[in-house]
């Protein structure tokens, strides 16, 4: 028996050494997404960033705004993420104006923690610094994404228009006895995965930090909650929802911010501007992206005049901190 186990032992430490290197290996920077690949490609370029997660993914379309616009948003993605690649990259941004955040029904709760999506997405942007230390085993790239020699990622194969993904579907043609099974689903899946309301502190404390670094950075931050389908948003917790928009008001209070909360546009009411129930098709994206949009233009409208003021007026305070 004794022979057998170290038998065993002997043949398994090639196995095992080689599954360590191949660990080191993966923890060295890699560009294996699409996402991070236009990233590197445009962030010399970009005068504005999307972050989020597929709502924004699917609800924004970067090339229809004013400006060189690329959208980070992807599946699972908290908003700490989208902080850590900005911050690590500052500096290699140097047109950066505006950053356009969401604020949905679970912004401020969702950690990552419990969904699988976001450990990985800290390996593919190669942030081993900050929050991914949280994790106790995902910490590492080959733990998290496997051991691949070769790793590519093809969910985001269909983000090319600037990082912008396009759905087409038309959600007011689906099954109404579909429609409800997914509202009660998704509801399930929040309040296990993505909702964990104890983090709402010290998520709230973080952002508005990062909100006023860019203020100091002359860079404008834009709040946008993306709408979900009206069927849907009877199914939110009204509490969280007002709880969202206290810490939303919060933000406004005590930032610069600006907010747009697209859920009460009536131009994005119908059901035929969904894809499905908490995404927008390119249709509806293209109705909120033109609400950004005018957003944006009336900033560069406001900014111009208080140039002209300050330059008419020597003595007039300056406007923005240096």
């Amino acid at each position: 028996m004794k022979k057998l186990i170290l038998k065993i032992v002997k043949l398994s430490i090639i196995p095992v050494l080689v599954l360590l290197l191949i660990g080191l290996y993966q923890e060295q920077d890699r560009v294996v997404t699409l996402k991070r690949q236009l990233f590197e490609q445009y962030k010399g370029k970009v005068q504005c960033l999307i972050t989020g997660t597929s709502h924004t993914l699917n609800g924004i379309n970067p090339t229809l705004l004013p400006i060189k616009t690329l959208n980070l948003a992807e599946d699972g993605k908290p908003v700490e993420l989208d902080m850590e690649i900005i911050e690590k990259n500052l500096n290699q941004l140097p047109h950066l104006q505006y950053v356009i955040f969401p604020v949905d029904y679970f912004t401020f709760y969702f950690t990552g923690l419990h969904e699988e999506s976001a450990a990985k997405l800290y390996h593919h942007w190669n942030l081993k610094d900050g929050f991914i230390k949280s994790y106790t085993f995902k910490r590492y790239h080959a733990l998290t994404c496997g051991f691949l020699l070769n790793e590519h990622n093809t969910l985001d194969q269909y983000d090319t228009i600037m990082g912008y993904r396009a759905e087409f579907e038309d959600l007011s043609k689906a099954d109404p006895d579909y429609r409800l099974h997914k509202y009660q689903r998704k509801i399930i899946d929040w309040n296990t995965y993505w909702i964990d309301t104890s983090s709402a502190g010290k998520i709230y404390k973080r952002f508005e930090g990062f909100i006023s670094m860019l203020q100091q950075k002359q860079i404008q931050t834009i709040l946008v909650t993306m709408p979900v389908c009206q069927q849907f948003y009877s199914y939110l917790d009204t509490n969280l929802v007002k709880k969202n928009n206290q810490l939303i008001n919060n933000l406004l209070h005590n930032t610069r911010a600006k907010y747009i909360n697209l859920q009460n546009y009536p131009s994005l009411a119908a059901d035929s501007l969904f894809f499905d129930i908490d995404h927008l098709n390119d249709k509806g994206a293209t109705i909120a992206t033109a609400i950004i949009k005018d957003s944006i233009i009336k900033s560069f409208s406001s900014e111009y005049h208080e140039t002209q003021f300050a330059s008419a007026n020597p003595h007039a305070p300056e406007n923005r901190p240096k």
